[in-house]
């Protein structure tokens, strides 16, 4: 994912330039897509509704990453994107996508390899589910940790626990153990990273 990163910005041009303010809405799960989107800046939640009717955040979308790019072809978005901060986005018509393709052919390998990327992190997200709590949020840090690049994340528990479909108590509670043991360290907003290896031990043990 970190290769892919801002591989889209020369193709600026083609999109639509979307400004959206906190808590707007890019696109909802299940919606007919006319196309997909980059986000220039800012960030976007990606969350999920299982046939339970249990919403999960599942992802964080950065700078430089495309969204919904099962959108194409007026296919439906099996996630909903909420935008947590104001932020710049470009959408890609289908047409506008077509046109571009014509002189990048490029483009198009971008395209499926996110598209191909978001369905095997989706699968992850499904078949790690049924999992201790404490093995999800290893998992989502460590997802975190290296699509960033960097060892401090900004995120709050009440994120960490739509994510994990938990309570936040629980999830302050693996923190506070997970601070106590040295792996994090936590603060406002921000998780640091001391140990990505043990939180990879923890995310990898057996039930």
């Amino acid at each position: 994912m970190q290769e892919s990163r801002y591989a889209f910005e020369p193709f600026l041009s083609w999109g639509q330039r979307r400004c959206y303010k906190k808590h707007a809405t890019v696109f909802c799960q299940g919606e007919l897509g006319k196309g997909f989107y980059y986000l220039h800046d800012g960030e976007i939640h990606i969350r999920l509704v299982s046939n339970k009717g249990d919403e999960r955040i599942i992802d964080f979308v950065s700078p430089g990453e495309l969204l919904g790019e099962q959108g194409i072809k007026k296919e439906p978005y099996f996630t909903t994107a909420l935008v947590t901060k104001p932020s710049v986005l470009y959408f890609f018509s289908d047409e506008a996508f077509q046109r571009l393709c014509q002189e990048h052919t490029e483009a198009a390998d971008l395209l499926i390899n996110s598209l191909i990327q978001k369905q095997r992190y989706l699968a992850e997200i499904v078949s790690i589910q049924d999992n201790p709590v404490e093995q999800q949020l290893a998992y989502f840090l460590c997802k975190l940790f290296k699509k960033q690049q960097n060892e401090t994340i900004v995120i709050n528990q009440t994120s960490l626990s739509l994510y994990a479909g938990t309570s936040r108590i629980t999830v302050y509670k693996i923190l506070q153990q997970w601070e106590k043991n040295g792996i994090v360290t936590v603060s406002n907003r921000t998780i640091r990273i001391h140990h990505v290896e043990q939180l990879h031990a923890i995310m990898n043990a057996k039930n």
